[in-house]
């Protein structure tokens, strides 16, 4: 039931940025960006169109947040795949390599901002600062990545640094969605829901990710991953611990009952690591 739900709120958010980037103003610029914005699971945009139907809302009040969570984290990822000097994404050329660095970067700041402007036209301030809160909090993450060696850091920065690159994303994906079903009420307690279950999805992407030798020499944040984690399983234990965790914010904002977005946090894991949970 819920993956059905998501295969199709998954076509919905692909054509609604189709929609949004073929009416981008930079022409030249329509191509490159509809390359860095393809594929995905789209899971964060998932996020805002289901809570806000939770909710009660319906998926046009929120398939612009879905559209913006999902631009900024595809320009997330192009920009991350220069700085790790990772040649493929999604089976195919990063976009670096296709269009090369230049090109690359100015897209990709291209769309964050027009992330940041579908935000401020559709929801307001509120939500417009929190997405720039949330790119802020991911570019922090990014230079504690990039700028430290991982043997000077204390393990638990680990989980400071998946907080901001992963936990901000996410988190702006629960805001946006009970910021959709106008419920600013619920907006504290849709960050913790939200930043948690990045942190549960970072660390099932480490886990998949440390078992590429290739990839482990390349990127010291799973280096760091490794020392904090120390063995598989304890990683795995604690996305448990997280999963509970999830489940109890998901019934604060939603109520008792099966809904189906008590069944998301693990949902998530899943989509990365198969049924270990």
């Amino acid at each position: 039931m819920l993956e059905e739900r998501w295969r199709q709120t998954r076509r919905i958010i692909d054509a609604a940025i189709e929609q949004y980037l073929a009416n981008l103003p930079e022409a030249k610029a329509i191509e490159a960006a509809r390359y860095i914005a393809r594929g995905g699971k789209r899971l964060r945009g998932f996020i805002v169109i289901e809570l806000a139907r939770e909710l009660g809302a319906l998926v046009e009040d929120a398939i612009d947040g879905a559209v913006a969570v999902e631009l900024v984290h595809a320009s997330s990822l192009a920009l991350d795949d220069i700085i790790d000097e990772d040649i493929m994404r999604r089976g195919v050329e990063a976009a670096w390599v296709k269009y090369g660095l230049k090109k690359t970067v100015m897209v990709s700041n291209l769309l964050i901002p027009y992330a940041q402007e579908i935000v401020d036209r559709k929801y307001g301030h509120e939500a417009l600062r929190r997405t720039v809160r949330a790119w802020l909090d991911i570019s922090r993450g990014e230079v504690i990545d990039a700028f430290s060696d991982p043997d000077t850091l204390s393990a638990n920065t680990y989980l400071e640094m998946i907080k901001l690159k992963t936990g901000a994303l996410f988190r702006l994906a629960a805001e946006l969605g009970v910021i959709a079903a106008r419920r600013l009420d619920l907006l504290s307690i849709a960050s913790q829901l939200g930043e948690t279950l990045g942190i549960m999805y970072q660390i099932a992407d480490d886990i998949r990710d440390s078992r590429d030798r290739e990839k482990l020499r390349k990127e010291p944040s799973l280096k760091l991953f490794q020392r904090w984690a120390q063995r598989e399983d304890t990683a795995i234990n604690y996305i448990k611990q997280l999963a509970v965790k999830a489940a109890e914010l998901s019934e604060k904002l939603i109520g008792r009952g099966n809904h189906s977005f008590k069944k998301l946090p693990l949902f998530i894991v899943r989509a990365m690591l198969g049924p270990l949970l």
